[in-house]
This record gives structure tokens, sequence and C-alpha cells, in this order.
């Protein structure tokens, strides 16, 4: 009997019992990993298994076109040029056209990053396409998924990053290289399978030292560099046009190949057969000898190079070569040079000559004597060095040419088997406090952007810091001051979720009772933040900002208490409760002696919740003083200490009320201005209020249906890097709204659905408003009892009593929605109450709104 069933689903083929239940059970397992907590396969008792989880089979476009952000990817370093790996280029690219991903394969050294940039820029038509994720830095498999989230400009915050790496590259046309991926191999291997199996046609490729050994891996092994055999007779023009020899003499800067003897190039040749042709090697050789000179070919010929042996041939192919070759190399090193290579390997990303300076104290190493070697360790291409915002920076993880991934690796190995370890991750967590510490000081004085183009990268090393601090051997008492001194990196690299749980990971820890007043009013206020901007306002939030209020009450700061009762205000305001925004602030103003008329950010902050409250007269008031203040949107350089660039949240916040009180053409230009800005600040918080607060519904109100389009895939565009509910729920929202003035009735359901979502979570500003949208687009479909039903839910709104600036609107929809019924004298009723309405609060354009409806019954 069962083999009766067997036959009739799968028909000439033989299906063992055992293997279906092996294979459910994987299947079960595959589908855990995109919701744990849901059950998708049950198990039919006599009858077999069957799929249970709800299966949604609409598809809406949002159109053709993606409007990508400015620097959402992380894009490849400049590739060196690159000799005699033509054939390995076009056969790489050719294996990228199939379903899977490449792996290119070969020693440490061998150049296989600079031959995956040079493809995927091939393949991809420019660099700007190619997006690169450098593994080399990271040692604990747990930072893989915010590496390659971070490489495609994808939210962390997402429930599952990895869902929205596939979505990326499945959406945009990109080629991705993830880099150095051996010494995570079990881990990354996994995660680009289930991207490959999910975006089969995804370009990418991968860099390691063995093979991922993975299902959708086509596996290429960049063979050495060639070069004649020095045991036999050649031809001086064979060595010369061989790439190796050729890789050699342009380390050296030799621009005359022709002009050497042959003695010259056979040292040369034998120096590069020595070392199996690797690239890094060669140029490791090449700096070394500094010249084509033959004293210099002859020590490394018959010295260092005589030292080196080949291991066991059954044995891995990066110990076959690059043990070997990186001992040599490390071995050429006098001892101070040595030390210092390992111990710098303690900073994961770029630092300075004073970083370095920080860590010779651990060696015992001589101010001078450090110097200099850090200055040879250059000329002989371990270390690279770097002129960024105006600082030389170095970096021992350079994946671009004579450095290659090795280095840092093997210096680290060094340093894991040294007596320096325990130090010198002390004294790195030390130095990351204090350069923390520093940019906190200018976080008040300079531009986001300039900021975080200063320090961004110091995430992957704050990120090294804090897992040896709360890791067996580190400290936590550092690890909590790490943690707060990290706070404004975190908010400005807008990474809340990774925020939220370094935090809760300190205030797990005894050390954080001992921080300073000061420190953990720091803490609590980013901890409320965090709990505010997420993709749900965490049940929490209301607790977590009377915590903070609490610890900046013990501080004794008025700048603490200023962004706490600020900050609640927010987060009151955005869940629907204006008036009691209004109320906090105003009882905070009258139980102390702050005046929010000298306080940029304050007097943004509480015309912005006036506009929602109704007292549209007196934000006005505030908001054109404020612009006074802070000047031209494209100049200015001041920084909000609420999570928003300052202008750009001028911009929007008056945009809104312009619109509302009927100045159409300022309110499109200050908002055209603060998403300009934004954008070009790169910072995913400011531009993502400047689309959802002002830009997009208001170009979608104006009729501008293609900018409200273009502003709307701009918006899910952020949502990819910043998964906070508003932005989703608003660009779903318009999504909808898009469809439906395009002759979809589909779209009607998305606002709706979009409406229902943002009020589970919590997120219920403006639900009133998109209420008074949805039920007035029914009514263009004909559907007059959809229509009443829509404005009968939106009733049941908590606290729509508050957001009083919409109510204007809903007694105007209202009026709509009784005229289409034939009750014209009911209908008259609610047009007088919208216009009552709006006068009080002087919103003329909500006024223009009503009369223009009214006028159109007269017309009838």
């Amino acid at each position: 009997m069962i083999e009766a069933k067997y036959s009739r689903v799968w028909p000439g083929v033989t299906v063992h019992e055992h293997n279906l239940k092996v294979n459910v059970g994987n299947l079960r397992r595959v589908l855990a990993t995109f919701d744990p907590h849901s059950e998708f396969v049950v198990t039919i008792a006599g009858r077999g298994y069957k799929f249970v989880a709800p299966v949604d089979g609409e598809i809406i476009s949002n159109g053709n076109s993606r409007s990508a952000l400015p620097g959402s990817h992380v894009l490849p370093p400049t590739p060196p040029h690159l000799f005699g790996r033509e054939e390995a280029i076009d056969t790489i690219i050719a294996k990228t056209n199939r379903p899977g991903y490449v792996t290119i394969v070969g020693p440490g050294g061998a150049g296989k990053t600079s031959v995956a940039i040079e493809c995927a820029t091939r393949a991809a038509g420019c660099a700007e396409n190619v997006a690169f994720a450098d593994l080399a830095a990271l040692s604990d498999p747990r930072f893989l998924v915010p590496a390659l989230a971070t490489a495609l400009g994808v939210s962390m915050s997402l429930s599952d990053p990895i869902a929205g790496v596939i979505d990326e590259l499945s959406h945009r046309e990109l080629v991705f290289i993830i880099d150095n991926c051996e010494h995570v191999i079990v881990s990354i291997a996994a995660l680009i399978e289930r991207i490959a199996v999910a975006s089969p046609n995804a370009p990418i490729i991968a860099t390691s030292r063995e093979p991922l050994h993975t299902r959708s891996e086509h596996a290429y092994y960049l063979e050495r560099l060639s070069c004649p055999d020095p045991e036999h007779d050649f031809v001086l023009g064979d060595a010369l046009a061989s790439p190796a020899v050729r890789l050699f003499l342009a380390s050296v800067g030799h621009q005359n190949p022709q002009a050497l003897s042959g003695d010259t190039a056979k040292s040369i040749v034998a120096i590069c057969s020595r070392v199996d042709g690797l690239a890094l090697a060669i140029e490791l050789a090449a700096g070394t000898a500094g010249g084509p000179a033959m004293p210099h070919l002859n020590r490394l010929k018959e010295g260092s190079l005589g030292e080196m042996r080949r291991g066991p041939r059954d044995s891995p192919l990066r110990h076959q070569t690059l043990q070997a070759t990186l001992d040599w190399s490390f071995r050429l090193l006098p001892e101070t040079e040595a030390l210092l290579l390992s111990l710098l390997s303690v900073f994961t990303t770029r630092f300075t000559a004073d970083d370095a300076e920080a860590i010779y104290a651990v060696g015992e190493i001589d101010a001078m004597a450090g110097r200099y070697a850090l200055g040879q360790l250059v000329a002989k291409s371990l270390v690279a060095a770097d002129a960024r915002v105006g600082t030389l920076s170095y970096r021992l993880v350079e994946s671009t040419c004579r450095l290659v991934e090795s280095t840092w690796t093997y210096a680290s190995q060094r340093l894991m088997a040294s007596d320096y370890l325990d130090a010198a991750k002390r004294h790195f967590a030390e130095r990351i406090l204090d350069r923390l510490t520093m940019a906190e000081r200018e976080w008040s004085i300079m531009t986001s952007r300039d900021w975080l183009r200063k320090h961004r990268e110091q995430v992957h090393d704050l990120r090294a810091a804090l897992g040896w601090a709360f890791g067996p051997e580190g400290d936590e008492r550092i690890g909590t001051q790490l943690v707060v001194a990290g706070l404004p990196l975190w908010q400005e690299l807008s990474v809340f979720k990774e925020m939220l749980a370094a935090i809760e990971l300190a205030q797990n820890s005894p050390a954080f009772r001992s921080l300073s007043p000061i420190s953990m009013s720091k803490a609590t206020l980013a901890r409320a933040w965090a709990m505010t901007l997420g993709l749900s306002m965490h049940a929490e939030t209301d607790q977590a900002w009377q915590e903070s209020s609490e610890c900046a009450h013990r501080t004794a700061s008025m700048d603490f208490l200023v962004r706490s009762i600020f900050g609640q205000a927010v987060s009151l305001a955005y869940s629907g409760r204006p008036v009691a925004a209004l109320r906090a602030i105003e009882s905070f103003i009258e139980a102390t002696d702050y005046d929010p008329a000298h306080d940029l950010d304050g007097t943004r902050l509480f015309g912005h919740i006036e506009v929602y409250a109704g007292r549209l007269q007196s934000a006005r008031a505030r908001l054109e003083t404020l612009l006074e203040h802070v000047g031209n949107i494209a100049d200015s350089t001041a920084l909000s200490r609420f999570q928003v660039d300052l202008p750009v949240a001028v911009g929007f916040s008056l945009s809104l009320l312009c619109w509302l009180q009927g100045e159409h053409d300022r309110a499109a230009t200050l908002s055209s201005h603060a998403i300009k800005r934004a954008a070009e600040l790169d910072h995913m918080i400011s531009l993502g209020n400047a689309l959802s607060l002002a830009g997009l519904p208001l170009s979608f109100l104006a009729g501008d249906f293609e900018e409200a389009q273009r502003r709307q895939q701009m918006l899910t565009e952020v949502t990819r890097r910043e998964n906070i509910g508003i932005y989703v729920g608003t660009s779903e929202f318009f999504v909808g709204a898009l469809a439906a003035v395009q002759g979809d009735r589909a779209g009607l359901g998305i606002m709706e659905r979009s409406i229902d979502t943002l009020n589970g979570q919590r997120w219920r500003t403006r639900l009133g408003f998109y209420t008074a949208m949805l039920a007035e687009a029914w009514l263009t479909f004909g559907d007059v009892a959809q229509a009443e039903a829509s404005l009968r839910k939106s009733l049941a709104f908590p606290y729509l009593r508050q957001e009083l600036w919409c109510h204007p609107e809903l007694h105007r929809v209202a009026g709509l929605v009784l005229r289409a019924k034939g009750q014209h004298d009911a209908a008259e009723r609610h047009f007088r109450t919208s216009l009552r309405m709006a006068n009080r609060m002087g919103a003329i354009g909500l006024r223009q709104r009503t009369e223009a409806s009214m006028q159109e019954a007269v017309g009838i």
C-alpha cells in the first residue's frame, strides 16, 4: 500500500520511507530558520505530511525602477595590475553566469582578492556595482551576518538580515564579493549556500584557501604565477615574459627589463620558483630586496630562501606553501619589527601612529625604535599606509595588492602564541576606549557626515574590544565603559538593535553599577531610544523612558534631563499621544528653569509636536525662528541630539506645517532640501524622517505621482537599512495609494493592511490622516460602504482625540461619504465642522481642501 502511494507521487522513482523522513526533517529545519516559532509542515497520521503555513499569493509591484541610495553598499578596494591572470578571469566570469556562486580557492598570497575584484568589476561593468565584504578581521562567527549586511547596506535591525541580503541581491544588479572565508568556513559556507539557493542568479564571488564544499559552489583553483624552471636552461626572453618575473620587477619599480643580465634573471627566477609563484611572497621578496641588484638577490636566494621547505603533499593546500612563505617573510624581520607586527594585529581596521605608539609599551619597545620599525613594515609591504580624512593611517588588513589577506591573519596567530596576548588585548581595548571618548567630544561640533567619515570604521574595533572585554579573559569594567563610549557611534550608524544588545550585556554585569551617574544616564537614554526606534515600539518603551528620566535626575545635568524628557515626548507623539507629549514638556518647563527658546533641538521638537496637537500658530513661531538660527538647510553644520540631523528636521517639520497652512510651494521646496541633505549625509534616520513625515505624503497629495513613486522607492531602500516601523508602514501605505490612483483596486487592501500594521506596532501618529485618505480612495472606486467602514474603524484608534491636526480632514471625508449616501444635511454639518476646526487651528490648506469638496457638491 505504501509503495502504491509512493508510485503515484514519484512515478518511476524508488523512495525509501526512511529517506523521506530524513528529508522532511531537513526541510523542517530549513523552514525553521525563517521563523522558529511557526510550524510549516505537520504529520497527518496514516497519510503523510502537510504544509500548513499560510501562503500569500498576491504580488504587488513597486515599479520596475529602484532608487538606490548613494553609498548604500561597500565598494571594493582598487586592485593592482595583474600579471598572467587573463585566462583565470575569463573562466571565473563565465562561472558567475551559472546558478550558484564561485569560490576562488588558493593559498594565502596567491592574489585571490585582486583576481576577485577584477572579475567582479568586469562582470558588473564598473566598480560601483560591486559590493565587498572583507571577513579577514572577523574572529567571531557571530559577526558574519553584520558583515554581510553592512557590505550590502542592509539594516541589522531586521529580524532576519540575511533575508534582507537575499532581497538586495535579487533586486539590484550587484556582484557580491565575500573575501577571506577560510577561518570561518563552516559558518560562512552555510550563509552563502542559503543566499545562493534563494537567489541562484545573483553573481557571488567568494575567496578562500579551501573550497566551501556546498552544493551551489563552483570552485576555481587559482594557480601560482608561472615562471621558468630554474633547474633547466631558459631563454632570457621567456623569463622576462613570465608573470612571476614581471610581478617581481614591477614590485621593485624596475622600468627597463631588457637591461637585466642573464645572471640577474636567473636569480629572480630562482626566488620566484622557490616561493611557488605566490604573488604575496614575490612582492615580499621584492620589497626586501629593494631592487634587482645581485648582492640583494643572492642574499635572498642563498640565505633566507634556502631555509624554506615544502610541507607534506597530502596536507591542505594552504599548509603546503602559505606557512612556509609567511614564516620566511616573518623570519626576515628584525626582532622589533616582528614583535610590532604581531602586536599591531590587535587592530582589526585602520590605526594611526598614535595607536601604534600606545601598543609599544606592551612589548617594551622604545618609541624611536617603534617608529622606525613601523616605517620598515610599511616599506616591506606588511603594513599599508593610507591618507584618509587628512590623517595618515595604517592597516594590516589590506586586500588590494602587496599586503593581500594573509598578513593580519598570520600576525594574529603569532600574537596568539606569544606571551603578549593578554596585555596586548587589554591595551587595545583601552586604546579603543580612548579613541571613542575623543570621538564623543567631537560629536557635538562636527556634522554627522564628517563625523561618520572620520569614525565609521571604529565600529569594527569596538566589536573586537567588546568580544575580549566580556570574554573569559577580559575585563567587564572596561567592557561597560566601552559600551557607553560607543553609544554615539552606534546611534550615528543607526544600528539600534546591536546597541540595545550591548547595553543590556553591560547592564547584566556587576561592573555596570560602578559607572558614574552620567555614564548610567547615557546608557539608559540610549536604551530607551533603541526601544523606540524599531520595527515595533517595544512594550517596555514607556518604562525605559521613565528609567532614563530617573537616571537623568540623579545626574543633576540639565542636558540629560532635556534629552530624556524630549526623547520621551518623541515616543509619546509617535505612538499617537502628542497632547500628552506637550504636557510632559510643559510640566518639565514649569518645574525647572529650562527655556526651549534657548535650545535649538528643544525648539524644533516642541514645534514639531505642536503641529500634531493642532497648535499650528505656536508651532509656526517656533519653527520660523529656528530656521533663522539654523540658516540655509544645505549649508548648516548643526547636529541634533535627538537622532535626526537638525537642519533636516527643521526642513521636514516646517514643510508639513507650511502645507497645512496652504503654502504648498514653500512646503515642496523645504521638503526637497531636507531630503537632498539627508541623502548626502547618508544618515538613514534623517532621510527616513524626511521622506515619511513630509516628502512622500506631500508629493502624493500635490498630485505629483511620479515624484511620489520615486520617493516611495527611496523610502523602501531606507527600510532595507533601517527597519523602523513608521518607515516600513508609510512605504507600504503609499505603495497601495499609488496603485489605487492608477486604478488598481488591490492597492486599497495594501493601504488598509499597512494602517492595521502601524497601529499594531504602536506607530499611531498619522493613522487618522491615512484613514481619511483610504476612505476617500474607496469613494473613487464607488464603494461607499467600505469608505464609511474605514472611517468608523478609525474611531477605535487609541488616542485619536489627541491627533487634532487631522480632525478637519476626517470631517471633510465624512462629509464626502454622507453626501455619497444622499444625506446632504449631515454632510453639510461635517463640512462646516471641518471648516471651523481648520480656521481655529489656522490650517488654511485644510480649509481649502474642505472648500473644494463643498464646491464639488455645488457643481453636481
